[in-house]
């Protein structure tokens, strides 16, 4: 445990966490406040001086950060042309991040979250906790989690919503913790524009990927089609001072075949309204209040 400076914001992500040092200071509790998670408390495995720096410029928006992102030899990086500019030195477990102070207006926090993907990256890889951060939804019903995967626009945030009655970790990024008794998800408080997740953690009964159809219903999914769609949905594994290179793909592609050895995968076809759940009661005898 540690005292926190008043400029200082910690994320804890599945127990890999990050400092972040505010200029201006003000940003720490608008984070908080984003987040909707007070600061961790817990000793940080990498810091991070984050400054707002102002513009008069428009900004020139990636798809995704890291499609721009330039590293030189001495760990500085750059992304989009000056969007975000940082170095991070993993031997000292330190670096400075400068972003574009528009970054942090409303929805465009949203890409503000993507430099902080990498960051736990940084902070995982000094942690050493085994984990996988995944594009999806995520529930906790009955005790167990389930997760809800697929492409853009295949429903994840739809399951969220129509999941009010369970306990809902989240509707964009989660993380698949791997323990000697098993695999656990855990939410994330990234889109902190979406109000009504709640921060837990809890054994990993079953991922579904998405499908949307006409009608509810529960399938079995080839092995390999499983791997491939959730690869597809894997975070890079790249921290702050990496670029993907040709063994990212790959890496993704083993963190997905290792959870799907664990858990079991199918295919999930729904309608956009909660009667989902009635078939997954049904199909795991879950014995939920309201479908008895």
């Amino acid at each position: 445990m540690s005292n926190l400076k008043p400029n200082e914001y910690r994320l804890n992500l599945g127990g890999s966490v990050i400092a972040l040092h505010c200029t201006p200071e003000k940003f720490a509790p608008a984070l908080a406040q984003w987040f909707q998670r007070p600061s961790s408390t817990e000793k940080a495995h990498i810091n991070l001086d984050l400054e707002l720096v102002p513009h008069k410029d428009s900004l020139d928006l990636p798809n995704t950060l890291l499609q721009t992102k330039s590293l030189t030899e001495d760990g500085h990086f750059d992304i989009a042309d000056g969007l975000i500019r940082g170095h991070f030195d993993s031997e000292k477990q330190f670096g400075h991040i400068q972003a574009k102070g528009a970054l942090t207006r409303g929805l465009l926090m949203r890409v503000m979250e993507q430099i902080f993907y990498q960051a736990y990256h940084s902070a995982r890889q000094q942690s050493k906790i085994n984990s996988v951060m995944l594009h999806s939804s995520a529930v906790v019903a009955a005790g167990s989690g389930f997760l809800f995967v697929g492409p853009s626009e295949a429903g994840k945030t739809t399951a969220a919503n129509n999941s009010t009655a369970h306990h809902i970790l989240g509707d964009e990024m989660n993380l698949v913790l791997s323990t000697p008794s098993g695999l656990l998800v855990e939410g994330t408080p990234f889109n902190g524009s979406f109000k009504i997740k709640r921060p837990g953690r809890a054994p990993l009964r079953a991922i579904f990927l998405l499908k949307q159809a006409s009608a509810h219903g529960i399938s079995t999914i080839d092995a390999a089609e499983a791997v491939t769609m959730i690869a597809a949905e894997v975070v890079p594994p790249v921290g702050l001072d990496q670029i993907p290179g040709p063994e990212t793909v790959p890496q993704m592609v083993d963190l997905a075949a290792m959870i799907i050895e664990k858990v079991p995968v199918y295919r999930l076809e729904l309608l956009p309204d909660p009667g989902f759940w009635k078939t997954i009661n049904d199909f795991f005898s879950l014995d939920l209040n309201g479908f008895q």
